[in-house]
């Protein structure tokens, strides 16, 4: 993982965490990053854009377990 892989992450973070609470797609919103900056579609941003919605799918899953 090289210094550009870390500045994707840090990107699309961003834009996860600016649009997870808005009622669509935060994920199609990475994906549209994604596509007009021009990232390398390689397997690290494909991992990372699942990988990225473990935080909101844990939470979810605890909070209707209880």
């Amino acid at each position: 993982m090289g210094i550009f892989d870390v500045l994707v992450a840090i990107v699309l973070g961003i834009v996860e965490g600016i649009t997870e609470w808005l009622p669509i797609s935060s994920t199609g919103h990475m994906i549209l990053v994604n596509q007009f900056l021009t990232f390398s579609n390689d397997d690290f941003t494909q991992m990372f854009l699942v990988v990225v919605q473990l935080g909101a799918i844990m939470a979810g899953g605890g909070f209707f377990w209880i």
